[in-house]
């Protein structure tokens, strides 16, 4: 691979990483059929593209994963109440989306693989997609004191949203997509709803992609130096796109996010690229 194609396949990474997009839809159509790539290789591109990303999110997000682990070394100590503190948090959040994620995806990977070869997640990308345009609709008429912040999240939220991004096992339904979505209806305003996302998806990328590689039986590594530029380059736009949307985020209604996201999905959805 040339330095321009890595560059190329890292900044689609991370643009898609973060939208409601399935990066490795789109990053695995442009390596085969814009950059001649190697399909047995495919799945070593896909690991360092998804890990330069995973970084970004981890070094961007360092300040609230260090607040939770902290959270969660006192939560350890034994003592009156904890329990309800734990179902209150971004703790009981994350370790609930989880439960959710595994419950419904893992189901649905297995029924794809041996029952349904061919089965497809556009028609579910475009549900949701009409779903958040009609939200956005509903929210116009909303007052911005009723939207929830990410200090809000519970594990009733982590249920639900963890259960919609286990459809993101489909082909073309997007992580992020299916998770911002949740946490729209789930009334958190735009910037929570995003950073939400951005820290729910590295514990699920990381068993995601560990269960992508074991299942990937036979593929090609590729040589080191293409690898760790790909991570480098995926790396250095995803941690720019993160702050980038955040930053978008502050300034957005949460209507006009509704509508964005619900637009994107509707295309891709119905292009099948999504």
């Amino acid at each position: 691979m040339d330095l321009a194609q890595i560059i190329l396949l890292g900044l689609i990474q991370a643009i898609t990483e973060w939208l409601p997009l399935s990066s490795k839809t789109i990053c695995s159509f442009v390596y085969l059929n814009f950059f001649g790539g190697s399909p047995e290789k495919l799945v070593s591109v896909l690991l360092f593209l998804h890990l330069g990303t995973l970084l970004s999110a981890i070094v961007y997000l360092r300040k609230e994963l260090f607040g939770i682990f902290s959270e969660t070394a006192k939560a350890m100590r034994p003592f009156p109440g904890i329990l309800p503190k734990f179902l209150e948090s971004k703790q009981g959040f994350i370790f609930f989306a989880l439960l959710s994620t595994g419950a419904v995806g893992l189901p649905l990977l297995v029924l794809e693989k041996a029952l349904f070869p061919t089965l497809s997640g556009e028609l579910i990308h475009i549900l949701m997609g009409s779903g958040l345009v009609l939200t956005g609709f509903l929210l116009t008429a909303s007052s911005n004191s009723r939207w929830r912040t990410a200090e809000l999240a519970n594990w009733k939220d982590g249920l639900f949203v963890g259960a919609l991004q286990g459809l993101s096992v489909l082909p073309g339904v997007s992580r992020a997509g299916s998770t911002t979505a949740g946490l729209i209806w789930r009334g958190f305003n735009p910037s929570s709803a995003l950073l939400l996302s951005f820290l729910l998806s590295i514990p699920t990328v990381i068993f995601a992609e560990l269960l992508f590689w074991s299942a990937s039986q036979h593929f090609s590594t590729i040589n080191f130096s293409d690898g760790f530029l790909l991570l480098i380059s995926s790396f250095i736009f995803g941690y720019a796109t993160i702050d980038a949307l955040l930053q978008l985020a502050q300034r957005f209604n949460l209507a006009w996010l509704a509508f964005l996201f619900g637009i994107i999905m509707l295309v891709f959805g119905s292009l099948g690229m999504s």
